[in-house]
């Protein structure tokens, strides 16, 4: 289980990181616009942080992705 774990914690921070260069954003435009702190932000993309439901949706709204997508090894 932990194993499955810090997987989909990787794949998040990869897919995370991804499509907010995609879409041209910094980790600090990222975090203002999501109304997530810019640090934690960056602990999500190193796969340091433990995101919550709200925050993956609140990233994934800006991002304009679907919060499932950000855990899949396929996203965008």
């Amino acid at each position: 289980m932990d194993r499955d774990y810090e997987y989909i914690r990787q794949v998040l921070a990869q897919n995370l990181r991804k499509i907010r260069v995609h879409r041209n954003l910094s980790q600090e435009d990222l975090a203002l616009i999501s109304d997530v702190h810019r640090t934690y932000v960056s602990q999500i993309e190193r796969a340091v942080g433990n995101p919550s439901l709200l925050v993956l949706c609140k990233l994934a709204k800006t991002l304009e992705t679907e919060p499932h997508l950000l855990l899949t090894k396929e996203a965008e």
